[in-house]
C-alpha cells in the first residue's frame, strides 16, 4: 500500500496528468464461509453494487489488489494452488502453486509496491513473498504466539502492510515485519466480537470494524471510543469480506453466500402445472405421479423436479395421498390390513406412508378389520352361495385376514 501524500505530490510536480491509482486494502485473512455468490458494496449503504458468482461453493477465498490497479478482487485457493482474478467475477489472470496445502495464508502489500501478495504462517513463523509466484520467501520472521489471532493492515500509513495480534479484546500492532515488541497496544470492543480491517475513510491507515450480527461498528482510529459509522448490512448469517472494490481508496463491505437456486425452466414449469392437474383429479404416490407425467411425455428429470417442487412447497403430502388412496379402495371392496397395505405399496407409496394411512384409519375408528372380514365374506358368498365354511375361511386367510377374523366372518354368515 502506497504513501499517498508523497505520490500525489510527485504527480503534481511532474505534471503527467495521469490519475494515481489508490491501493486496495485487504484485511489479510481468508474470507471463510462457503458459497459462490458475492454481493459487494462501494459505499456505506445496504444495497450491493456488485452481484456475481465466482468459483465453487467450497473454495477458500481471499481478497486483494493483485495487479496494483487500486481495486480489490478475489482469489481462489484449492489446496496449494491459487487462482488470482483481476476483475470481480472474471476468470483467473494468474495461477500459482505456493507453500503447502495445510498452510495458513495471509494477504498484504508487504513492500509498498501497491500489489498484494501472500505470506504463509506456520505457528509463530511467517514466510513473506513479494511476488505472486512460487520460490523462496522474501522475508522470514517470528512474531507473537503460535495460537494468536493475526490481522493484517497498514497501521501507520507508510504504504506497507504489517501484522497485529489479537488476544481477546486487546490488540498489539506492529509497524514492521520483524519480531520484537508491538508499536501500539489498544483495547477495543468485546472479546466475542468479529473484527474486520480496512481503510474506511481513505486516510491510508487501516483501522478496525466490529461486527455484531448484521450491524457493523466502524472506527477510523486505532483507539477505543465510539464508532465513526454504524451500518446494518446483509444478514446475520452472512460471511463478510472487506475491500476497495471500485478504487476510491475506501474499503467497504461485501458478503459471500451460497448461491440460491435459480427458478424452474419452461419445461419444468409445464411439468409443475401438469402435476397440479393430476393431483386435482386423483391421488398419487410420488413415483406414481412421476410415472403419470412421463407417460404423458414429460422427461424424467422434469417430472421428478415438478413432483419434488410441489412437495417442497407443501402442495402435496404423500401421507395424505396414501390415506385418500386407501379411502378410494375401501369404497370399492373389503380389505384385510395386509391386502390394503400391499395395494398401497403397489401404487408406489413407501412402507412408512402406507403404515401412516392404515394407522390413521385404525386410530380414528374408521376401520374395523374384523368387520372388513365379514364384508369380504358376504361379497364372496353373495356371489356364490356354494362356498363351504372351510373354503371361505381359507380364502379370507389367503387374503391376509387373521384366522380368528375369518372364522368370525363365517359365523356371521351362519356357515
Amino acid at each position: 500500500m502506497r504513501a499517498w501524500g508523497a505520490l500525489l505530490a510527485t504527480a503534481a510536480v511532474v505534471g503527467t496528468g495521469m490519475a494515481v491509482q489508490a491501493p486496495a486494502l485487504a484485511d489479510g485473512r481468508e474470507v471463510g464461509g462457503s458459497g459462490s455468490a458475492y454481493f459487494l458494496n462501494d459505499s456505506w449503504s445496504s444495497t450491493a453494487n456488485h452481484d456475481f458468482n465466482y468459483g465453487k461453493t467450497s473454495d477458500r477465498v481471499y481478497s486483494g489488489d493483485w495487479n496494483g490497479d487500486g481495486k480489490d478482487s478475489l482469489a481462489v485457493r484449492r489446496g496449494q494452488t491459487y487462482y488470482f482474478s483481476n476483475s470481480l467475477g472474471g476468470s483467473a489472470s494468474t495461477v500459482v502453486n505456493y507453500g503447502k496445502a495445510s498452510d495458513t495464508v495471509l494477504v498484504g502489500d508487504w513492500n509498498g509496491d501497491g500489489k498484494d501478495t501472500l505470506a504463509v504462517r506456520r505457528g509463530q513463523t511467517y514466510y513473506v513473498t513479494n511476488s505472486l509466484s512460487g520460490g523462496k520467501a522474501s522475508n522470514v520472521f517470528n512474531y507473537g504466539r503460535a495460537g494468536d489471532t493475526v490481522l493484517v493492515g497498514d497501521w501507520n500509513g507508510d504504504g506497507k502492510d504489517t501484522l497485529a495480534v489479537r488476544r481477546g479484546q486487546t490488540y498489539y500492532f506492529s509497524n514492521s515485519l520483524t519480531g520484537g515488541k508491538a508499536s501500539s497496544v489498544i483495547n477495543y470492543g468485546k472479546a466475542s466480537d468479529k473484527v474486520l480491517v480496512g481503510d474506511w475513510n481513505a486516510d491510508a491507515k487501516d483501522t478496525l470494524a466490529v461486527r455484531r450480527g448484521n450491524i457493523y461498528y466502524i472506527s477510523n482510529r486505532l483507539s477505543g471510543g465510539a464508532a465513526a459509522i454504524v451500518q446494518a448490512y446483509g444478514r446475520a448469517t452472512d460471511t463478510t469480506l472487506a475491500g476497495d472494490w471500485n478504487g476510491d481508496r475506501k474499503d467497504t463491505l461485501g458478503v459471500r453466500r451460497v448461491a440460491e437456486a435459480s427458478g424452474p425452466t419452461a419445461a419444468q414449469r409445464t411439468a409443475i402445472a401438469a402435476a397440479r392437474d393430476y393431483l386435482a383429479d386423483g391421488y398419487y404416490s410420488r413415483s406414481g405421479l412421476i410415472s403419470e407425467l412421463e407417460y404423458a411425455g414429460t422427461k424424467a428429470a422434469d417430472a421428478e423436479y415438478a413432483v419434488d417442487h410441489l412437495a417442497s412447497k407443501g402442495e402435496v403430502d404423500w401421507d395424505e395421498q396414501a390415506l385418500e388412496t386407501a379411502y378410494f379402495y375401501l369404497e370399492g371392496m373389503a380389505f384385510s390390513r395386509d391386502m390394503l397395505r400391499d395395494f398401497l405399496r403397489q401404487d408406489g407409496f413407501t412402507v412408512s406412508q402406507a403404515e401412516s394411512a392404515l394407522t390413521y384409519l385404525e386410530d380414528s375408528g374408521e376401520i374395523d378389520w374384523r368387520e372388513e372380514a365379514v364384508a369380504a365374506a358376504h361379497e364372496y358368498y353373495d356371489e356364490d352361495p356354494s362356498w363351504t365354511r372351510d373354503e371361505l375361511v381359507a380364502q379370507l386367510v389367503d387374503e391376509g385376514f387373521p384366522v380368528d377374523d375369518a372364522n368370525y366372518a363365517a359365523d356371521q354368515l351362519g356357515l
